[in-house]
Formats: C-alpha cells, structure tokens, sequence
C-alpha cells in the first residue's frame, strides 16, 4: 500500500534475537564475517579471517557464542548466511 504522507506510528523493531546470526563474504585472500548477537542492542561486529583457515572460522564463532553467553546467561545457535 502506498500512502502520500508519512506516518506518524510507532515502527516496530525486534532488538532480542534467539540465535547468533552470522554472514560469510568469502574472497580469495580474506572472509567478511559480519554478526548479530543477542544483548548487544542489535549493533553489527564486523571480523576478518584469512581465506581457507577454518580454525580461524571456528574459533571466531566459539567465541560470539561465549561473549553472546556472557551477556544475556544463555546459550544460542549460529545462523549462517554466505554472501
């Protein structure tokens, strides 16, 4: 629906999340991840992992569960998404 003037409502915008939402942006010589985690007031982290170091990958993401832990007292999933 298209309106002709603007709206004076309240927008809703959900800020508490139920899992740690990830984006991979993959190159040749560098991934993008970019995350959304519970209890950070819906601000984005943004991190680098040298292209192919899984390790690397993996520990990043242990570690957005354990600070996502640390702030809200609860566990949380990762959602990934590859850009």
């Amino acid at each position: 629906m298209l309106l002709d003037h603007p709206s004076a409502g309240l927008a809703a915008i959900r800020t508490q999340f139920g899992a740690i939402f990830v984006s991979l942006e993959l190159s040749r010589s560098t991934w993008l991840v970019t995350s959304l985690s519970p209890g950070k007031g819906g601000k984005m982290s943004r991190h680098s992992v040298k292209a192919g170091d899984i390790a690397d990958l993996l520990k990043l993401l242990a570690e957005l569960k354990r600070k996502a832990q640390a702030r809200t007292g609860e566990s949380y999933a990762i959602i990934t998404i590859q850009e």
